[in-house]
């Protein structure tokens, strides 16, 4: 097996023949080994502790999010670009990395009692999520091309929001959660448009996407349903 596939040129004029069946396998291949990677991670205590230095300020939380999530979706979008699997695989790998450790903290400081049950009550909700917004992209004639630029305004906001949280008034620290949250929904319903609208010439670029956005929708879903259930449990 040669260490590169056949994947063509990735632009926004190209029209190709999409395989939905390949994009909703990948993606969710990409998911669900992410999710199992975080759950067996949080039984750790040393990447546990690992993460929560990593993550536990705000600032430096920010900048690992975006070197491995971000960072390592970019790496994998220009290996699929250039056909080389190695590259790709590194940034897919890096990115993994990057959510497994954050959910590793999620899942580490909970009761190991809840992990479980807060990821399957994530998951629900996540496919319900994704669910209703393919419905809207796919029953509407809408152009959500513009939605990735709303994406990064909705996370430039948030990183302002966490900012100001910390140095003027604690409680616009929700109001940055909630603004990542929503630009991953908005940049779900992009990659979702991008699919119908075979806006990229590559199954494999259309999957990463998808699986990007799907993780950063579920690890937000996972936060608020582990809080839940930790005050229910009290």
């Amino acid at each position: 097996m040669s260490g590169s596939f056949d994947a063509r040129s990735v632009n926004v004029t190209d029209t190709v023949d999409r395989n939905l069946s390949t994009i909703i396998g990948v993606a969710t291949a990409l998911v669900a080994v992410n999710i199992l990677l975080m759950l067996a991670l949080s039984y750790i205590p040393a990447v546990v502790g690992l993460s929560a230095i990593l993550f536990g300020s705000i600032f430096i939380g920010m900048a690992v999010f975006a070197v491995t999530v971000g960072g390592g979706s970019w790496v994998a979008s220009k290996g699929i670009q250039r056909g080389s699997l190695p590259v790709a695989g590194a940034g897919v790998s890096l990115t993994q990395a990057g959510y497994g450790l954050f959910g590793a903290l999620l899942l580490g400081r909970a009761s190991a009692s809840l992990r479980l049950p807060a990821i399957g009550i994530a998951v629900v909700i996540t496919a319900v999520i994704t669910a209703v917004v393919a419905a809207v992209v796919f029953k509407t004639d809408y152009n959500f091309a513009s939605w990735q630029n709303y994406a990064f305004y909705c996370f430039i906001g948030g990183i302002g929001a966490a900012a100001a949280g910390v140095f003027l008034f604690t409680p616009l620290v929700l109001v940055a959660s909630l603004l990542f949250f929503a630009g991953f929904i908005v940049s779900l319903t992009y990659e979702i448009w991008a699919v119908k609208e075979n806006r990229y010439a590559s199954d494999l670029r259309n999957a990463l996407g998808i699986y990007v956005a799907v993780m950063g929708v579920f690890v937000n879903v996972l936060m608020w349903v582990l809080r839940i259930l930790s005050m229910l449990d009290n």
